[in-house]
């Protein structure tokens, strides 16, 4: 081959690679979150140290949430189950991906504040899960001690 034709190809593969590394890089999805908005299913933002709403009904199934931070500190959405987690920072929005059972409840935490708890109700009517519209209550969690939960 002439070096020409050499030349070119390890560039090429060069390019490759990089563009493959970048791509890498920039990911930190573990398969369960992510920074887009999810379509369609329940949506829970955090304001004041609590989640609003702290409690709506979803389908049984694969269950993507939309987790938003409207304060300005790190909240987690934590399943009490251990399912899944998710960290957003202050301003963020991410979204948490999970299987709920076909009945029953799942209940979340923050892990930075003790005294927020939120729940989802599964099965019934309504619901976000697989295609449905999500229903909710106007209740939310409260806090004690300065509104901080430590």
């Amino acid at each position: 081959m002439p070096s020409s034709t050499l030349r070119r190809l390890a560039a090429t593969g060069a390019a490759a690679s990089a563009v493959l590394a970048l791509a890498a890089c920039g990911s930190t999805d573990n398969g369960s979150s992510s920074s887009a908005s999810s379509a369609g299913g329940p949506t829970v933002t955090v304001q004041n140290i609590s989640y609003h709403p702290a409690s709506q009904a979803i389908s049984s199934g694969q269950v993507t949430v939309t987790f938003k931070n409207a304060d300005s500190i790190n909240h987690s959405m934590t399943l009490d189950n251990g399912g899944g987690e998710v960290v957003a920072s202050g301003g963020q929005t991410v979204t948490l991906t999970f299987s709920a059972p076909q009945s029953g409840t799942v209940a979340f935490h923050c892990k930075f504040h003790s005294s927020m708890h939120g729940t989802f109700t599964v099965g019934g009517s309504g619901g976000a899960g697989a295609g449905g519209s999500s229903s909710s209550s106007s209740s939310s969690s409260s806090s004690s001690n300065g509104g901080y939960g430590y």
